[in-house]
């Protein structure tokens, strides 16, 4: 009996939950802009290497907080990212050790920071008394075979988040991949990530994320790890795929925003 009232309880904090993101008429807004450096246009003859840094902000509508998210999918006009010859950090490694500093420095190819909001799944108002902030340290690794691997990294007191510490929310995978003169970057964000404790969501209110102008010589050549091959009438198209979810098992919404950048 008491298995049946704790299961029906948990339904109806779920139903309540779906039913309040609900009524907003969607989840959340979103703005992402993303900057090269430099802003060389490049060709497949002579690849451009390149930086460049993805800034993301996410809100809730209707007194909300942001809906979790579920996944990010960006997609880059002229970009060709290759991750061959360079070293590598995988998943498992990263998942096994509880840490990523074991990892070799050149398989680093970006780092950034994101800011969240850690609240109950019951009540998901932006003036829950119950929210602590979580702004963890993000690293992006080369996992090799057209995969990235995400990992946070909590220090106090800058960027911590609230009980949660290095290696309980393990890592995830995103993949890049070519798709015409795209750069696809696709990456699903796991429920350990949005729902990492029981009764809790986080909620993403940014992300800025540097990827680093990464080169290596291979076989005797400078290769770099993200480059230019193309823009496109003096400007390099983007657009950024936000999709999330009203509570674990819920409603799905996804929006789509779209920029552009100047390059030659």
């Amino acid at each position: 009996m008491r298995r049946i009232v704790v299961i029906a309880t948990a339904l109806a904090v779920l139903v309540t939950a779906v039913s309040a993101y609900a009524a907003t008429g969607g989840f959340n807004t979103y703005t992402a802009k993303l900057s090269f450096s430099p802003n060389k246009a490049g060709s497949k003859k002579a690849p451009a290497a390149v930086a460049f840094t993805e800034k993301y902000v996410a809100n809730g509508t209707g007194g909300n907080r942001t809906a979790p998210l579920t996944g990010i999918k960006t997609t880059l006009y002229g970009v060709l990212a290759s991750g061959k010859g360079f070293p590598t950090c995988s998943a498992n490694q990263i998942a096994n050790a509880h840490s990523d500093a074991g990892c070799p420095h050149g398989a680093l190819v970006a780092t950034g920071a994101i800011t969240a909001i850690l609240g109950p799944i019951a009540d998901p108002s932006a003036t829950d008394p119950n929210q602590i902030p979580c702004n963890p340290i993000l690293h992006a690794w080369n996992g090799g075979g057209g995969k990235i691997v995400f990992f946070f990294v909590d220090q106090a007191p800058n960027h911590s988040c609230g009980p949660i510490q290095t290696g309980a929310v393990g890592p995830f995978v995103g993949t890049v991949k070519q798709v015409g003169k795209n750069l696809v970057q696709n990456t699903p964000i796991p429920a350990s990530v949005s729902f990492p404790i029981p009764g809790v969501e986080g909620s993403l209110t940014s992300e800025t994320l540097h990827y680093l102008k990464v080169t290596r010589k291979v076989k005797g050549k400078t290769v770099a790890y993200n480059s230019s091959v193309a823009c496109k009438s003096g400007k390099r198209p983007y657009s950024v795929t936000f999709t999330a979810e009203s509570a674990p098992g819920g409603t799905v919404q996804s929006d789509t925003v779209s920029g552009t950048q100047k390059c030659s």
